[in-house]
C-alpha cells in the first residue's frame, strides 16, 4: 500500500512538473503536446463539450453542421479554423456581421455569450477537435490575449 501511494504521487509530480508553464498555441497539434498538455487537452475537451452543449449547440447543432442557412457549420468550418481570436472574440462579444462560411453566406446575429475566458478556451478546443476539425489546444492565455484586443463591431 505504501508502495502504490509512493507511485500514485510521482507519478502525479511527473505530470504537474514534467512540462514548462507556456501554454501551447492553438495551432499545436496533439502529437507535439507535452504529458501535461495532452493531459490538459483532454480536460479542455471534455469540458469545452459541456459549455458547447449549453450555449452553442441549439444554433450549431449537437454534430456541428449547423442550421441550413441560418446558422453556419462549426464542423469542417473554414472560418472557424482560419482565425481562432476572431472566433473566440465572436464567441464573446457576439456577432452581427455577414459572414462566408465554406462558401455559403450568413446574416444572422450571434448573440455573446456570458462565459469566462477559460470556458471559451475549452470550447474553443472542443469544436477545434471535433467532427474532424484538427486544430489541438486552445490555452487560456491566447485567449485571454485575444479578447483584448478584440476589435468592435463583430
Amino acid at each position: 500500500m505504501q508502495r502504490l501511494t509512493f507511485v500514485f504521487i510521482a507519478l502525479a509530480f511527473a505530470v504537474a512538473c514534467g512540462s514548462s508553464s507556456d501554454e501551447k498555441s492553438a495551432d499545436t497539434s496533439s502529437t507535439e503536446l507535452s504529458s501535461r498538455d495532452q493531459i490538459r487537452l483532454k480536460q479542455y475537451q471534455v469540458q469545452g463539450a459541456k459549455v458547447y452543449a449549453t450555449y452553442c449547440a441549439n444554433c450549431h447543432q449537437q454534430d456541428g453542421k449547423g442550421l441550413a442557412s441560418l446558422y453556419p457549420p462549426l464542423a469542417g468550418s473554414d472560418y472557424l479554423l482560419e482565425d481562432m481570436s476572431r472566433a473566440a472574440c465572436i464567441i464573446k462579444n457576439g456577432q452581427s456581421k455577414e459572414i462566408v462560411v465554406n462558401g455559403v453566406t450568413y446574416n444572422q446575429m450571434m448573440p455573446g455569450n456570458p462565459i469566462t475566458n477559460l470556458e471559451i478556451a475549452e470550447v474553443l478546443t472542443f469544436i477545434g477537435n471535433a467532427w474532424g476539425n484538427e486544430a489541438g489546444l486552445v490555452g487560456v492565455k491566447d485567449v485571454d490575449k485575444w479578447i483584448d484586443a478584440c476589435e468592435e463591431g463583430y
